[in-house]
């Protein structure tokens, strides 16, 4: 059997679930979240984080030709996109937790305890691009759509680490699917309950099925409508995760991350009509 890209991920994959996940989800595996190595400590959160990064960089670069982008440009626009997403991602998480982070203002910059916004990373990225393709001769629509097509397995591969760090789960559940989650990372009030959501697996799994719905429309709609399609399949994932987890942000009883993302569903999809419509 050729070894390829895809042959080696499923079969990580497959190992992955058959050797941790089943055995952490059953409470029979608690994963320690640092790998020490004498005196130096490394966070199985930025090793994932990392591969992360780096899966979105390949997918970029094996697919750049689609959209008329040389992969010397995905080179040179993804280390300022990560370096900008990442720091997007941090921005917007610490503001809508502004109360717990107002009293442990050391905790800002540790990336490493969990705590990253996918909407403030692609605001961010975003914003980059815009500017950035200015000076190119691709537009910006074509980076989006690019840009795009990586984030999906990015994010799915990134959700990994909130299951490390036990968090990004959601409420008690009897399912046969259901995850154990250790008496110090639940919150208050459910510290009763062994078996919870893993509602970062379902993010995951969502995020997979729309790189595999953007991958069979990549090159086959007009530039920016591939993009609009991620926010809005994104979006409509989030949505629905969201209002199961125990962690959300809330203002005035509201899920500020499942109001934003119906907020940019509806956005997106009305955009996208219009688009279509005008075509």
């Amino acid at each position: 059997m050729k070894l390829t890209f895809w042959t080696i991920g499923i079969l990580a994959a497959l190992a992955l679930i058959f050797f941790v996940f089943v055995p952490a989800f059953q409470g029979a595996l608690i994963i320690n979240p640092v790998i020490q190595l004498g005196s130096f400590a490394v966070r199985w959160y930025g090793i994932i984080l990392a591969a992360s990064i780096l899966v979105g960089f390949a997918v970029m670069r094996k697919n750049s030709w689609k959209f008329g982008i040389s992969p010397a440009d995905v080179d040179d626009f993804s280390f300022w996109a990560v370096l900008l997403g990442i720091l997007g991602a941090r921005l917007y998480y610490v503001i809508f937790s502004w109360p717990y982070f107002s009293h442990q203002p050391a905790e800002i910059y540790k990336l490493w305890h969990g705590g990253l916004s996918i909407y403030g990373a692609v605001l961010a990225g975003a914003a980059f691009g815009y500017f950035y393709s200015r000076r190119k001769a691709y537009g910006f629509w074509q980076l989006a759509d690019l840009a795009s097509l990586a984030l999906p397995l990015a994010q799915a591969l990134g959700r990994l680490g909130n299951f490390i760090n036990q968090e990004a789960y959601g409420g008690p559940t009897d399912l046969p699917w259901k995850m154990y989650i250790a008496p110090e990372h639940r919150l208050v009030g459910l510290l009763g309950f062994d078996y919870f959501h893993p509602a970062f697996l379902y993010e995951a799994l969502g995020s997979i099925a729309i790189f595999w719905l953007l991958s069979r429309l990549a090159g086959r709609l007009a530039p920016g409508n591939l993009f609009l399609i991620y926010l809005m399949s994104y979006s409509l994932v989030r949505f629905f995760v969201e209002g199961i987890r125990v962690d959300s942000f809330f203002i005035h009883g509201v899920r500020v991350d499942q109001a934003i993302a119906a907020v940019i569903f509806i956005g997106a999809g009305f955009w996208l009509w219009r688009r279509l419509r005008a075509h």
